[in-house]
């Protein structure tokens, strides 16, 4: 292994050149460890050293319990996980695109060590700096316990306030691997699309990224303070603690125990219980709201949904079909407030779609509820203020049941098709030609602005209040479509515009 050192403004890093020909310096620290007194706090910035550190390894992921299909969740754990990774094929050349990747996994679990997300082929293959970043999820993240110590008023949104910090530190060191500060785009799937669309109204984050790219994951995916406060003090309870001065001096063992008696006790809550606190302060208390009046008028915006996206919990749940209505009814009041009669909506869906199998056509309810409509609101809100991109992803997986699933574009995008975690995605044989697409029009997008142009197979329009223009993306062709979805958009606005937006 080839080393490779670079100086930037904390500490000279001491990386490798990868078999690809790829400088790459995994695990370099952004930010202070946040230990001891720094648990539920907002991070703090590096100190100058004058070490040399080697970086050739990627850092520890954030606490967080098992989970097979989330690989990073194997590997070592441990509070100390503020750290981010950059790839660059030329670190002479400068003033390249920079793109940061912010991982998914429902803001409980996931990381940036999962081989799905590995920046070298994406970096190898093009002009561009990828960096990809960890944060604190789960309790340690997103445990909001600002009304039992307002001193601890940050901590509903610790994991946010790590990646403004991560994306500090690219603005002040970037240029050093040859990326231009002021072309930076921000891209991530799932909660990582959430925390990008978050990120896109955030006055904190102004000015640290100049284009987002967001799949599957709208801005819906945040929590009240009222819902994260509850769960704060049942976690509190359920430690037997009356202070934070004693939950503060909990080990990492003892609430990681407690950790998965809530788990169990909550459920299907697990999936969006830790979703980031919006209390109006740090994020605005309506971010749909705050993108609609223009939060994010000066970013670039692309996003897009899977076609099948709660496929993919049949990786979790057998009975998907019949589970998948129970685990609905948790998820929905934290996605509209609490505010939304959600049976009047499936019962409405259900009078327009009645010849789709029960099973089938609440899983389709569920995919444009939580995904499709959510995200074309966005793209209609945000073109109004600066140039929109929507694509509609349908290559459908060779794995039984998944089709077209939640996150199937990933290893397309990173490249990583014949990783354990992209395989688990496509099945065998993914199609190469179509990661080839997919990076064209992803990098097309970071270096510009617009995703045309290259190896991108068809010409694609831009998405307007006027004409909802949809890149359908598939292994056959790429094929433009305006008013793809407009029926469910016209029924399902108001569950938006009445909880969310008014």
């Amino acid at each position: 292994m080839n080393n490779v050192t670079i100086e930037t403004k904390y500490a000279k890093l001491e990386g490798f050149l990868s078999e690809n020909k790829v400088n790459s310096f995994l695990g370099i620290p952004y930010a202070k460890p946040p230990v001891g007194e720094g648990r539920w706090r907002a991070p703090e910035k590096l100190d100058y050293s004058d070490k040399t550190i080697s970086v050739t390894e990627y850092g520890l992921s954030a606490m967080q319990h098992y989970d097979q299909w989330e690989l990073a969740s194997v590997r070592e754990k441990g509070e100390d996980c503020l750290t981010l990774n950059v790839w660059v094929k030329d670190m002479e050349k400068r003033n390249q695109p920079v793109m940061v990747y912010i991982h998914g996994g429902g803001y409980y679990s996931g990381g940036s060590s999962d081989p799905l997300y590995d920046g070298e082929k994406l970096a190898m293959n093009n002009d561009v700096v990828i960096v990809s970043i960890n944060y604190r999820i789960n309790f340690y993240g997103f445990m909001n316990f600002a009304s039992i110590d307002p001193t601890y008023k940050e901590s509903g949104y610790c994991g946010i306030l790590d990646q403004v910090a991560a994306l500090k530190w690219v603005q002040e060191n970037i240029e050093l691997f040859g990326g231009d500060k002021n072309n930076v785009t921000l891209f991530g799937e799932s909660a990582g699309s959430g925390s990008v669309c978050l990120l896109s109204v955030t006055p904190a984050a102004k000015g640290l990224f100049h284009k987002a790219i967001a799949e599957s994951g709208p801005i819906s995916l945040y929590s009240t303070p009222e819902h994260s406060a509850m769960i704060a003090k049942d976690f509190m309870e359920m430690n037997g603690c009356s202070s934070m001065a004693e939950m503060a001096a909990k080990s990492v063992e003892e609430l990681n125990v407690v950790y998965e008696q809530l788990r169990e006790k909550y459920y299907y809550d697990i999936e969006l219980m830790f979703a980031p606190t919006c209390d109006g302060e740090f994020m605005p208390a309506q971010p749909f709201k705050a993108l609609k009046d223009g939060a994010a008028k000066d970013i670039k915006f692309m996003t897009g949904t899977t076609k099948n996206e709660y496929n993919y919990w049949s990786l979790y749940y057998d009975d998907l079909a019949n589970e998948m209505p129970v685990f609905h009814k948790c998820v929905i009041p934290i996605m509209f407030d609490g505010k939304l009669d959600v049976d009047q909506y499936a019962e409405e869906f259900k009078q327009k779609n009645p010849d789709m199998d029960p099973g089938e056509r609440y899983l389709e309810f569920m995919t444009q509820m939580d995904f499709r409509v959510g995200t074309e609101l966005m793209a209609e809100y945000q073109s109004k203020y600066n140039d929109t991109y929507m694509y509609f992803f349908t290559y459908k997986s060779t794995i039984p049941k998944l089709d077209s699933c939640h996150a199937i574009e990933v290893p397309f995008v990173t490249g990583n098709l014949d990783s354990e975690s992209g395989l688990s995605f496509t099945g065998e044989n993914p199609p190469e030609h179509l990661s080839v697409e997919a990076q064209a029009a992803w990098v097309n997008f970071a270096a510009t602005g617009n995703p045309n142009g290259g190896k991108v197979p068809a010409a694609w329009d831009k998405f307007t209040p006027e004409v909802h223009a949809i890149m359908e993306i598939n292994d056959k062709e790429w094929k433009m479509h305006h008013h793809l979805n407009d029926e469910n958009v016209k029924m399902l606005r108001p569950a938006f515009e009445n909880s969310l937006v008014k």
